[in-house]
């Protein structure tokens, strides 16, 4: 009786796996398909195969000593920058490890070579802290151009996309059509995520994906807005139109914050600039002529 329980519960979970075992493959080939999507940007052609392989070799155990020493940033954080700054085509997290090491080492080097006495620590010392913070400085920087440049073109895009889906047309159809007629930075967003769509990753994840690349509130409202229609079932036309007037207003508030902050940052350039030419100016005579100069 034992033997036969056994036999049966075997039998169960067997037909347990023969059923679930498609649906699993076709999961596990729609991941694959999806990460095929975010790395094919950093494909190389045939005739760069070798180049690539040869900087391969380089990359990995220099990009092993920066995991080791800056152990708070890691791999996943330095995608997510190069994904704002748009250089993934160009750049992996990995080369970008090693190119940071590879300027500290030349630093020191150049440090030790440059200088002389007891000076060369110093100079060594501010090299190694150039090679650390500038690759980074860079593309913050970067990343920072190519979000507001997202952010200025945001709103007429909504404003579009309303516009196309009270035509007629589906928010796929519509992405795609305004994807293609537009060029920038948002355009190329705009057809990675119909990408991640077409290979099987839910609207939900692509346009979250979409937000957290660019970074910024603008984008994850636009991300909001859209998931909210979905799960609520509204009308997306409607709440695209309010969100491209929310949108402009952001910018519009964004713009006069900026101009508030302008006579504060002119404060530092007139004190070191202007302010002694005045004084120059001013005081040049009355010491001239005190000294019978004049």
């Amino acid at each position: 009786m034992l033997l036969l329980l056994i036999t049966g519960i075997a039998c169960l979970a067997i037909s347990a796996f023969q059923l679930t075992r498609p649906r699993v493959i076709a999961e596990r080939d729609r991941r694959l398909a999806i990460e095929r999507v975010r790395s094919s940007s950093d494909a190389a052609p045939p005739s760069t195969d070798e180049r690539r392989s040869l900087l391969r070799m380089v990359a990995v155990p220099l990009a092993r000593v920066h995991r080791k020493l800056w152990r708070r940033q890691t791999d996943h954080d330095i995608t997510t920058a190069l994904a704002r700054a748009g250089v993934t085509r160009r750049l992996t997290a990995e080369l970008f490890m090693a190119g940071r090491v590879g300027l500290t080492g030349l630093g020191i080097l150049a440090g030790f070579t440059l200088a002389h006495g007891a000076g060369r620590f110093l100079v060594a010392l501010f090299f190694a802290a150039a090679g650390i913070l500038i690759p980074g400085f860079v593309l913050s920087k970067a990343a920072t151009r190519r979000s507001e440049r997202i952010d200025s073109e945001l709103p007429h895009f909504v404003d579009q996309l309303g516009l196309v889906i009270e035509a007629g047309m589906s928010f796929d159809a519509a992405v795609t059509y305004l994807a293609d007629v537009n060029e920038g930075p948002l355009a190329d967003e705009m057809k990675r995520v119909l990408t991640e769509l077409r290979v099987g990753e839910s609207r939900k994840t692509a346009i979250r994906n979409f937000a957290v690349r660019v970074g910024s509130d603008e984008a994850m409202a636009f991300a909001n807005a859209v998931l909210a229609s979905d799960q609520l079932g509204s009308p997306l036309s409607g709440i695209l139109r309010a969100q491209a007037s929310d949108l402009r207003h952001r910018r519009q508030m964004y713009a006069e914050e900026r101009a508030q902050k302008a006579p504060v940052k002119m404060l530092l350039p007139m004190a070191i600039f202007i302010l002694p030419v005045m004084f120059v100016l001013i005081l040049a005579p009355a010491f001239l002529g005190s000294h019978g100069l004049l």
